[in-house]
């Protein structure tokens, strides 16, 4: 990511986050990433990590630092299309946010945090109701 595309990421989440929220990490290595808070609507807390090796031409990866469980119980830690996850990566459960034909290098980070925090928010929605995450998360072009 260039210098000028750090500032602009970093302005447009410190316009709409607290800056204690969010903190961009190892930037000048070959593993940068991001970490963000999210507090839902319930009052539950997660961190995401947003791996951006190869933002933004790339979509980044993004996990919630913890691996989730369905109501059930069972671990999601699989790629579930009716889950809308992908393989974990660190213990960690990793989100489905864009497809990647509809990935474009100008979307900014903060539109993957909003698909994130909505998909969390659904998430505690399954939690409360046993309904499948499909219920709630429906397949779109982006």
């Amino acid at each position: 990511m260039t210098q000028e595309r750090f500032r602009m990421e970093d302005a447009v989440l410190a316009h709409y986050l607290p800056r204690n929220m969010f903190r961009f990490r190892d930037m000048s290595t070959n593993a940068p990433y991001l970490q963000a808070g999210v507090v839902t609507n319930d009052g539950a807390c997660y961190v995401l990590h947003f791996k951006l090796e190869n933002f933004p031409n790339g979509k980044p990866s993004v996990y919630v630092e913890e691996m989730l469980r369905t109501k059930s119980g069972e671990l999601m830690n699989g790629a579930s299309s009716s889950n809308h996850t992908l393989s974990p990566w660190n213990g960690w459960t990793q989100l489905c946010h864009y497809n990647d034909g509809c990935w474009t290098n100008d979307v900014s980070l903060w539109k993957v945090y909003l698909k994130c925090r909505l998909w969390l928010e659904m998430y505690r929605a399954h939690l409360r109701t046993g309904k499948p995450m499909e219920y709630y998360l429906n397949h779109q072009k982006n």
